[in-house]
């Protein structure tokens, strides 16, 4: 896995849901958070998970801006996920950290980006003895009402015991 990252909403949430944001430096040795990203969490998000986290002084070094972001971005996805991959690629090599399954192809398949979300993230941390038990952590995202798939969950705990 790649030691650099940009981090999009929706794992930083979760993340923080599971009190477990202490993972990202655990796991990347560089990892940033787009403005438009920290802006979504912190400020709009006020009050909800992730917000008051992000918002210690501790993560500022964290936010970068991001590099304008192509057309298509714009077109297709939210400004948060856009201002992901226009800054992973301006890092390159680095990984594009984001849930959302349209934002993850694009990544991906246009841009040729490594991506990974919070599961795979979870899966990481749990190769790594940074997490003791994965379907737990994953079955507490859910009931707090992050979405995450019964396929996904299945998917991750096979993937973490391939290790």
């Amino acid at each position: 896995m790649l030691d650099r990252a940009v981090v999009n909403a929706g794992p930083l949430v979760a993340l923080s849901l599971a009190g477990r944001l202490d993972l990202l430096p655990a796991l990347f040795r560089e990892f940033w958070i787009p403005e438009a990203v920290f802006r979504e969490v912190a400020v709009a998000g006020l009050g909800r998970p992730g917000a008051a986290a992000l918002s210690d002084s501790a993560w500022a070094e964290r936010i970068r801006p991001a590099p304008e972001p192509d057309p298509l971005l714009v077109a297709e996805l939210d400004p948060g996920e856009a201002a992901v991959i226009s800054l992973a690629r301006a890092s390159i090599p680095c990984m594009a950290i984001i849930d959302e399954k349209r934002g993850r192809r694009i990544a991906h398949q246009v841009y040729g980006l490594p991506v990974k979300g919070t599961a795979g993230l979870l899966v990481e941390a749990k190769r790594r003895g940074l997490l003791n038990d994965l379907r737990s952590t994953l079955l507490e995202l859910k009931r707090a009402g992050y979405y995450l798939s019964d396929a996904v969950i299945e998917g991750a705990c096979k993937a973490a015991e391939k290790h």
